[in-house]
């Protein structure tokens, strides 16, 4: 339909034909000729068609159609009252520990031309968020947003005793008892409140020229965080007669900062997309440094001097990257696109003590292909490839200040080529049932790897590849019935970590049913299985009167054996006339059998492990809305966590004495975590109303000897509110 030739001829051509009548009557007024009614019908002219006028409508006053203006704003008050017992930092891990004022506001205004949104909600100084949304006739838009989250952390208590070892450092004479080795704790955050406030601010601008379909867009991100953080690092060696290990509290101020450039614009049959990004991270405080004692190698040469040297370096970087993106319409049968990108990443450590590491760069580059074709409703084919290459460049020799013996070469970092293919095959026979196949096929390749590890490579495989097949149906066989089935089988020839697998086989079940809005069940089932036979280790040789170059053989391979089970079931039904009841239950299972090696000194000390890692959830819900002006919610929840480590019984005589006795229960680990929340609104009118929300949680460690961390927090929040 030709809008504005439609608004011609409802609109203007009557106005000019009432002009025109309103003309003939006047003239009729000037010069009156009677005419008997019987002949008036034969002296009316013929109606002639309304004229088509090659005309602007939009350059008309009476075009402007009449927007009303939306108008919505309100706000509330409020107070946060919170009381702890205990340590509630595991209570209520992501929440500031302090009672506060709090409080809320929106604001929207929506007219012809203009759209703005505001709104926002204080609970506490570390948690708050904000967001403001400025549209003016889609040319310029605008957003605003920031936030800010708590994280309560722990604080980890060193073993309480000194205790002896075996030392490296071989016996004066052949016939001497072995050397004996102290190591003790050093606590010296004694008192110490661990915790960080992450904040984000986000901005983004979008202008687009009024009469050329091109956007230009920027943004800034900022992530900020600051806090107090517990630093455990040690002073230790296996050569050295006094070891110690540290925990004390640090200071945390860091910032990233991120700015984007770019535009996008439709050239006929491609959208064009480019996009610059530069991004910084600061570590607005100093490397930490402590007192560290001189060491000496196996044959008693002196290697470190003593004195205070830094650790723990968190190293200033900077990145910035070009992409750019093409793509055919988004509509039909047939879709194309293609990006490339280059990126840089470059390390600004300031480190005084140690060199090499400065300006060390890494180049990246990216390229991605997509190509979907739809030729009828039933088949949809599409093939995407993506390719990363990862380059090291600009490093030196790791050179350091305290070190009196000549620097070995650095080993230089892993340069990789990974390339993927992702092949997708969707078929839709009925409108009830679609089947989705998918290969995805992953080739890793790598550089300065070698079969053992050494001063100049890494003892990683040098080619990897993972071919994964899966399949999916989805079925609506009845109505409010929806299912869906996934399986998938994945091989890698040449895993590259002990954790990595060789062979996965995964299935994923879910269903979904609502009958009515008066109940509904919700299922899902995962189960994964981890294979993977080709387990490295390796021997370290050290010969005490000649400790370098340190000489590695490789030790039998192992294994490693990985299940998981995960699964979820919910129901909700409405049991009364506005009351809604709902139940949930959550279980998940990891199981890891796999041959651990406790030290790889001289002789290798291995023994068989199965690591059990549990946790049950249980919640209850229910919400009524009591009257047209009352409504009251209810929530319940329990979670149970269970952890536990488990090496089989082995004593080793050879090479470094011990034995696997009293780990298990050292690792043993199980908590219990509850949650009630409770909440009631009263609306008084359509302008006011106000709230009252009480949460109540708990953490309790059922270990006794981890019972610091047992605690609670109950939290009352009254608010009023009001919104026209």
């Amino acid at each position: 339909m030709n809008k504005p030739l439609d608004l011609v001829s409802t609109v203007i051509s009557p106005l000019i034909l009432l002009l025109l009548a309103a003309g003939s009557v006047c003239a009729a007024e000037a010069d009156i000729v009677e005419v008997p009614a019987a002949d008036a019908e034969l002296l009316q002219a013929p109606a002639e068609p309304e004229p088509e006028l090659l005309i602007d409508p939009g350059q008309l006053p009476e075009y402007d159609r009449h927007v009303d203006v939306l108008e919505k704003k309100g706000g509330s008050l409020g107070y946060s009252f919170l009381f702890k017992n205990g340590n509630a930092g595991r209570a209520l891990e992501y929440g500031f520990l302090d009672s506060s004022r709090a409080g809320g506001v929106f604001y929207r205004h929506m007219e012809k031309d203009s759209n703005l949104e505001l709104e926002g909600f204080y609970l506490n100084e570390n948690d708050y968020h904000g967001d403001l949304l400025l549209d003016y006739r889609g040319d310029y838009r605008l957003h605003l947003r920031t936030e800010s989250l708590y994280h309560n952390l722990d604080r980890e208590l060193l073993f309480t005793q000194p205790f002896d070892f075996f030392s490296n450092t071989p016996p004066a004479n052949p016939g001497d008892p072995p050397v004996i080795a102290n190591y003790a704790p050093s606590q010296l955050d004694a008192g110490a409140d661990y915790g960080v406030s992450v904040v984000q601010d986000r901005a983004d601008f979008r202008y687009r020229l009024h009469n050329f379909p091109l956007h230009l867009n920027l943004g800034y991100w900022r992530y900020q965080k600051e806090g107090t953080v517990q630093q455990i690092f040690s002073d230790v060696s296996f050569e050295g007669m006094v070891n110690r290990v540290f925990a004390e509290a640090r200071p945390v101020n860091q910032q990233v900062q991120e700015g984007r450039l770019g535009f996008d614009a439709h050239l006929g049959p491609v959208d064009l997309i480019y996009d610059f990004k530069f991004r910084s991270f600061e570590d607005r405080l100093s490397t930490p440094v402590a007192l560290y004692q001189a060491r000496g190698d196996l044959a008693g040469n002196p290697v470190t001097l003593a004195g205070m040297q830094q650790h723990n370096d968190n190293p200033d970087s900077r990145f910035y990257s070009h992409t750019v993106k093409l793509h055919s319409s988004m509509s039909g049968g047939l879709v194309a696109g293609a990006s490339y990108a280059v990126e840089q990443r470059e390390n600004l450590s300031r480190l005084t003590d140690t060199i090499g590491v400065q300006h060390a760069r890494t180049y990246l580059q990216n390229a991605a292909g997509d190509f979907v074709y739809t030729p009828n409703r039933e088949y949809t084919f599409s093939v995407r490839y993506r390719r990363q290459e990862v380059d090291h460049g600009n490093r030196g020799a790791v050179l350091s200040s305290n070190l009196l013996l000549p620097s070995a070469p650095s080993r230089p970092p892993v340069d990789t080529v990974k390339d993927i293919v992702i092949a997708t095959v969707s078929y839709k026979p009925r409108l009830d049932l679609s089947l989705v196949g998918e290969y995805r096929g992953e080739f890793l390749q790598r550089k300065h790897v070698s079969l053992f590890p050494s001063e100049s490579t890494w003892a990683l495989p040098e080619n990897s590849n993972t071919n994964t097949g899966s399949l999916a149906a989805h079925y609506r066989p009845i109505k409010g019935l929806r299912t869906s089935a996934h399986l998938t089988y994945s091989t890698t020839d040449h895993p590259s970590y002990g954790a990595s697998f060789g062979e996965r086989r995964e299935g994923k079940l879910l269903a979904n049913y609502t009958r009515s809005n008066v109940w509904g069940l919700t299922a899902h089932a995962m189960f994964r299985h981890d294979k993977n036979d080709e387990v490295p280790h390796y021997l370290i040789l050290l010969d005490p009167t000649n400790p370098d170059p340190v000489s590695y053989v490789s030790s039998p391979l192992t294994y490693r054996d990985k299940r998981s089970e995960n699964s979820n079931l919910g129901a909700w039904f409405v049991p009364l006339h506005r009351l809604t009841l709902g139940m949930n239950y959550s279980y998940l299972h990891n199981k890891i059998d796999q041959p651990v090696l406790f030290t790889g000194v001289f002789v290798p000390s291995q023994s068989g492990a199965k690591y059990m890692s549990r946790a049950h959830v249980y919640s209850l819900n229910a919400s009524y809305a009591a009257t047209e002006k009352l409504d009251l919610s209810l929530s319940l929840q329990q979670s149970e966590s269970t952890s536990i480590f488990t090496p089989e019984p082995a004593v080793f005589t050879v090479g470094i004495p011990g034995s696997t006795a009293g780990i298990g229960e050292l690792s043993r680990f199980r908590a219990v975590q509850r949650t009630v929340s409770a909440r009631g609104e009263y609306r008084f009118s359509q302008v006011l109303s106000t709230s009252l929300e009480y949460t109540f949680r708990d953490y309790d460690d059922k270990n006794p000897e981890n019972s610091t961390f047992d605690g609670s927090a109950h939290a009352i929040v009254a608010a009023v509110a009001a919104k026209w």
